[in-house]
């Protein structure tokens, strides 16, 4: 598919230089040449001409294929997201005229859709593909990770996606959203746009047959109407204060309402799950079984005293914690701390411990430095934590597979993704 694409085009200038500089290093570094020309056409292609929806497609896909790989030796257990399906490559064209527009308003899967989503169809069968394109999913806070969290369902086929982010996309602005490949390098693009407004743009090309749209506002303000229009809700960039909130008016509709939140800081990642009360179906040998989850909320969730969790508990868990009593005590955005801040964490460091009756050993001092400097995030761990988060996301929608409960945590350090259950005991 590259190929071709490559022979269509090949007398545009920009490409041809691409096409060079891409085999010179491939000569240097013994790379795959068709690995370094992808990100190469991510980045350059939007300036050169206008096909740049079929790259963002092929790019989607090699990354998705690459995930694949990586999840299936990862510790978790679980097989990481690969939804990119070789059809949607195979009916794309250049022309933006020729872009599939299809209608997804009956109750059954349309014959455009099955031959659109056959790869997945067969992994997970036709009526929870079905489940997918009638799933409505609200996003807050576009950094890495959540980009890569949208592609990832959108590739798969959701109903529709509703982003939310207010900040402008400025030139000083941009060190702090560098792992969001939704957003293009060139400074003409931004023209004081949102960063909602700028990867909704990016996430229309990936698939035409989801609906991704911006509401703009506050999302712990908005009330519960609101909420009711969407059957996930996945925040990102919230303060603590806000997890709460959001999580609770989820939880007090009448149907429903799964809730997320995922935080990426450097090399590592957290992912919170609420799942209120969830039945799913799970394979035994021969036979299919229900099983019911009973998940606590946040707030439920952290308010757990550390003395009665386990010993070997992921010691990401406290240090985030400190992190966000931090940020919540000093008025700070999520991620707006420096490693001038760490005598402060480290006496609030202590002081929680001394709380709970733990030794300050619990909480190393070299994480607590890591998540107070590295406040941006590692473009390889969006890409895990992302995948993860993306098929948690379709096991919630489908009602198939075992959901995590109810906080996975990542460190690249080590490598390992880790699975904690943290609920109140008392109830």
């Amino acid at each position: 598919m590259l190929r071709k694409f490559c022979q269509e085009n090949h007398q545009n200038p920009g490409l041809k230089e691409l096409l060079y500089n891409a085999k010179e290093t491939k000569q240097k570094h013994k790379f795959s040449r068709s690995d370094l020309l992808i990100p190469m056409l991510m980045r350059q292609v939007p300036s050169s001409f206008s096909g740049r929806s079929v790259v963002v497609k092929i790019a989607a896909f090699k990354a998705a294929r690459r995930l694949e790989v990586l999840g299936g030796n990862n510790r978790t257990g679980f097989p990481a997201l690969a939804h990119a399906p070789l059809s949607f490559i195979h009916h794309s064209n250049l022309n933006p005229s020729n872009r599939l527009k299809l209608e997804m308003d009956g109750d059954e899967l349309t014959e455009q859709e099955t031959a659109l989503y056959d790869r997945q169809i067969r992994v997970w069968g036709a009526d929870a593909q079905r489940r997918l394109s009638k799933a409505h999913i609200l996003v807050s806070g576009l950094k890495g990770t959540v980009a890569e969290f949208c592609k990832n369902i959108v590739l798969a086929g959701v109903g529709s996606l509703t982003l939310m982010d207010d900040r402008p996309v400025a030139e000083e602005s941009l060190s702090g959203v560098s792992a969001n490949f939704l957003i293009a390098p060139d400074q003409d693009v931004f023209s004081g746009k949102s960063l909602a407004e700028l990867c909704c743009d990016s996430l229309k090309d990936f698939n035409p047959m989801v609906r991704v749209s911006v509401e703009k506002g506050d999302l712990s303000s908005f009330g519960g109407d609101f909420y009711n229009k969407f059957d996930v809700v996945v925040v990102s960039c919230c303060s603590l204060t806000a997890k709460k909130l959001i999580n609770e008016k989820c939880r007090k509709l009448s149907k429903r309402v799964a809730f997320y939140s995922v935080d990426c800081r450097d090399s590592c990642g957290e992912i919170f799950v609420d799942l209120q009360n969830f039945t799913y179906s799970k394979k035994k040998v021969d036979e299919t079984v229900e099983c019911q989850l009973q998940y606590p909320s946040f707030e439920e969730a952290i308010t757990v005293p550390w003395k009665s969790l386990p010993k070997r508990m992921s010691k990401l868990y406290f240090a985030m914690r400190v992190i966000e009593m931090f940020e919540e005590a000093e008025g700070r955005n999520p991620g707006q701390t420096s490693i001038e801040d760490l005598p402060k964490v480290l006496k609030l460091r202590k002081e929680a411990l001394e709380e709970h009756s733990l030794n300050e050993s619990l909480i190393p001092d070299s994480l607590l430095e890591r998540l107070l400097e590295g406040t941006t995030e590692f473009p390889p761990v969006c890409a895990i934590i992302g995948g993860i988060l993306g098929q948690e996301v379709i096991k919630a929608i489908s009602g198939k597979g075992d959901p995590f409960k109810n906080f996975f945590f990542f460190d690249a350090t080590d490598g390992k993704g880790v699975i904690e259950d943290i609920s109140n005991l008392t109830t």
